[in-house]
């Protein structure tokens, strides 16, 4: 398992707070190869969120965030497709799971061609973006949301901005002149990405974003965000920059989102932390209750902290306490807003093939 190196990072600063399962890797060297093969379906590998929910307690990967004004100061705004139709409540185990199964397997042979210099940006393989870009919107459509777009206009900075983390071995969302291969595009697109460090696929990193448990849940706001998009991914076999300061006006948005999503949910959703957020209603000092749905027994359940604007939203996070999800279970959740009705919603962990 690598090591996982946490920064915390705010409006104007970014800084080492800690690590996991060890010190951190001193590994500023270029790639020993131009080319890294990848399996068509990479999901289970040590740099991708486990299915076994088990082994999952240790992110296998750097990652770190940024706090960021609302969307209304993020420029430039652009309209987007409107959100999948229908609630996610309402669909079928079988549905979620082919959708799930087929998004998540991964297509690209080759993910990053080293160029011929160290610093030299290399390239990303399409078919790794769209592997990257079919994990990020799978997780947004089990949500209900709209898919998220792409701006190719950014492929530049953002491939800098990967070359730079994987060849200086470390994460900084202000990485100083004085880092080898620095370029002043690759540091704007630092200072404005979602970051990893220790993916081998850009796909990789979506679900480290996705399952983050700790940091306000930065990236994960980011990945569920509504008003996410048009996006670029930049990536090495060993680094990734997820450009998020994009803000959409997309229709149907839902009034909350939540994750694990409601309806039937993968039960790799439900090995960390649960959370919702909404740009439309303030549910950052609401209150959670988890009941099983077939005994109506309340299940305890801890805070978890999210506070901030991560995806230009506010966010109330929580995990279980004493007791684990399980597959075929029903929870009923009731989210008690400061103001207007509560939100409820029923998930149901399902395992897919």
């Amino acid at each position: 398992m690598r090591v996982a190196l946490v920064a915390t990072c705010l409006v104007a600063a970014c800084e080492v707070s800690g690590n996991l399962g060890g010190a951190a890797e001193d590994d500023a060297a270029a790639p020993d190869a131009n080319t890294t093969d990848v399996p068509s379906a990479d999901v289970s590998s040590a740099d991708v969120v486990a299915s076994d929910v088990a082994a999952r307690d240790v992110t296998a990967s750097d990652v770190a965030a940024r706090d960021v004004a609302p969307a209304r100061d993020v420029a430039p705004v652009v309209d987007a497709p409107a959100a999948p139709p229908g609630d996610p409540q309402g669909r079928t185990r079988a549905q979620v799971c082919a959708r799930w199964v087929a998004d998540r397997a991964l297509r690209a042979r080759t993910v990053w061609t080293a160029g011929p210099s160290q610093c030299d940006p290399g390239a990303l393989a399409p078919e790794a973006h769209d592997d990257a870009m079919r994990v990020l919107n799978v997780y947004r459509w089990l949500a209900g949301e709209a898919p998220a777009g792409v701006d190719p206009s950014l492929a530049a900075q953002q491939q800098q901005c990967a070359v730079m983390m994987t060849v200086n071995g470390s994460l900084s969302h202000a990485p100083p002149s004085t880092w080898r291969c620095y370029s002043a595009a690759g540091a704007s697109a630092a200072g404005s990405s979602n970051l990893a460090l220790g993916t081998s696929t850009p796909a990789a990193a979506m679900d480290l974003y996705a399952n983050e448990r700790d940091q306000q849940l930065g990236h994960r706001r980011w990945v569920f965000a509504p008003n996410l998009g048009p996006i670029w991914v930049g990536a090495t076999t060993r680094a990734s920059c997820m450009q998020t300061f994009r803000a959409t006006r997309a229709a149907n948005v839902p009034p909350v989102v939540a994750w694990p999503n409601p309806g039937p949910s993968p039960i790799e959703a439900f090995a960390g932390v649960w959370h919702i957020q909404s740009g439309a209603r303030d549910v950052a000092g609401a209150r959670v209750e988890v009941r099983d749905d077939a005994t109506s027994a309340v299940l305890a359940t801890a805070a978890v902290s999210a506070s901030g604007n991560y995806g230009s939203s506010a966010a109330l996070a929580w995990r279980p306490s004493g007791w684990t999800p399980a597959v075929g279970a029903t929870y009923r959740v009731t989210v008690t807003l400061a103001a207007g009705a509560p939100f409820v919603y029923r998930t149901s962990p399902v395992r897919c093939p």
